[in-house]
């Protein structure tokens, strides 16, 4: 819906897998759901820390990982904006 970026397809993969109980992910895990590989998922993840969209998280000891920024009003914005698109798209 926002692209195929690889920057666009990680965030999409972490607003689709926010209802999961498991909200930390790996590079790995993050490049499996998007489509992407892990290498890309670590060249990117720096740029969408800095934009305030992802935060690390120390969840596993051997390996940084990642989840959305949930306090941060992009995040917010653009879930709005995703399920605005989605709503828009079943009609």
């Amino acid at each position: 819906m926002f692209g195929t970026h690889p920057k666009t397809k990680i965030i999409g993969a972490l607003l689709t897998e926010a209802e999961d109980p498991v909200t930390h992910f790996s590079a790995n895990e993050i490049g499996r759901i998007a489509g992407v590989d892990a290498d890309s998922v670590e060249d990117h993840v720096a740029d969408l820390v800095a934009y305030g969209l992802v935060v690390e998280t120390d969840e596993l000891e051997d390996r940084a990982t990642y989840k959305l920024d949930e306090d941060g009003q992009i995040v917010d914005d653009i879930r709005r904006l995703s399920e605005h698109l989605l709503e828009r798209e079943s009609e």
